[in-house]
């Protein structure tokens, strides 16, 4: 399980990417924070907080996997570590000056979404060039782990930096994380094997080339068509986390922050069992994960216990990035690393992409009916969505087998 970290190279790359992804939690909790209070918990605001924060998934991930292709990967995640550090010190001015209108939040969302679409398919592309192939099934899940640890210790440390100094002290830490990450990135000398020099292509051709080698390298295509379900019915219910925390507790704001650190754990434990399984991974069982995940979806919109609710957040978080984390390394190890970033942006598409929009219409649909039947109907189509493409991807497996 913990093979890769052997390599120095990957241990730094590892390190560096908990800190970026430290910041980016600060960062995302102190945005929800900020329009939590000054929209008492309207779904809409917070599903449209969402939409900003991820939309940048949907709109430059391509682009961003065709750098991480054609560009230095450790230069590049060096420029996007900078990048945060400025738009860090932005926001920490601003709440300073309580300049932080509604618009503004909205518009630091969405460049911390810029920042983060870059990093992610640059960092997970990277991993290729500093341990050799052997280690994949080890690194890919050390690295999402990683990722959720973040996940955890963020929530469970800016709640007390937000309650004692407000988002100041939490842009604050943003920007010193970001430093921390730009220095250690720095020092990171991938030293397994170069990156393969990507061919002179127009956009067209490197999108074009992207869809077609997922569509070759099987099983990718229903692999990604699990991502991109997930994202729309089974992980949007993560934008209502406010509103949920609001409705099973008197203090809304613990509450929130519990549930956010609550679905952290739950992710790390989904992340380390995918690592305890290593190659043992297919597609089917991440539909059919997405399918327990839909029920666990219905069941948070309905239950006013709040010890019950932690039980399904913890289910939901490890399902999720359960999900995730095994479509990640499934897709990894089929894809050539000439075309890895830009398939990997296809992956971060279905998963970043489609999250705002997923979280966007739950936001609405909460507004339109009420909260239980909102997630039900979310629940739902995520159960039909799951076993639809493990019923699918079990018959094709049936028929070339009998080929």
């Amino acid at each position: 399980m913990f093979r890769a970290l052997r390599h120095p190279p990957f241990r730094k790359l590892w390190a560096l990417v908990i800190l970026g992804q430290l910041g980016y939690w600060f960062s995302t909790i102190a945005f929800q924070w900020e329009v939590a209070h000054r929209t008492s918990n309207d779904p809409l605001a917070l599903g449209l907080l969402y939409f900003c924060s991820l939309a940048p998934f949907l709109l430059f991930s391509l682009p961003a996997g065709m750098f991480a292709d054609s560009r230095d990967r450790r230069r590049l995640i060096i420029l996007v570590q900078v990048a945060a550090t400025a738009l860090a010190v932005t926001a920490t001015l601003l709440a300073a000056l309580a300049a932080t209108s509604l618009p503004a939040l909205m518009g630091l969302s969405f460049l911390a979404g810029c920042v983060a679409t870059v990093l992610s398919p640059t960092s997970y592309a990277l991993i290729a060039n500093v341990v050799p192939m052997e280690d994949m099934a080890s690194a890919v899940p050390l690295q999402s782990a990683g990722v959720n640890l973040a996940r955890i210790t963020g929530p469970a440390l800016v709640g007390p930096v937000l309650i004692v100094g407000g988002s100041v002290s939490a842009f604050g830490a943003y920007a010193a994380l970001s430093v921390a990450a730009v220095t250690l990135a720095a020092r990171l000398a991938p030293s397994v094997r170069p990156a393969v020099p990507a061919p002179v292509e127009s956009l067209w051709q490197r999108v074009t080339a992207g869809v077609s080698h997922a569509r070759q390298r099987r099983p990718t295509m229903p692999a990604l068509a699990v991502v991109a379900t997930t994202s729309l019915f089974g992980s949007s219910y993560m934008a209502q986390l406010p509103l949920i925390g609001s409705r099973v507790s008197d203090n809304g704001e613990t509450a929130f922050l519990t549930l956010v650190t609550l679905g952290g754990i739950g992710s790390l434990a989904g992340v380390l069992s995918v690592a305890w399984r290593g190659r043992r991974l297919g597609v089917a069982s991440a539909a059919a994960q997405l399918a327990a995940l839909g029920v666990v979806v219905g069941l948070i919109g309905v239950t006013q216990s709040f010890p019950l609710l932690t039980v399904l957040m913890i289910l939901g978080g490890g399902l999720s990035f359960s999900i995730m984390t095994s479509v990640n390394s499934i897709v990894q190890h089929v894809v050539d690393d000439a075309q890895r970033g830009r398939v990997m942006s296809l992956y971060f598409i279905c998963w970043g992409g489609l999250l705002p929009l997923g979280g966007l219409g739950l936001g609405s649909l909460v507004r339109l009916v009420d909260v239980g039947w909102a997630f039900a109907c979310s629940g739902f189509l995520a159960v039909l969505s799951g076993l639809g493409i493990a019923l699918r991807v079990r018959r094709s497996a049936s028929h070339e087998a009998e080929d």
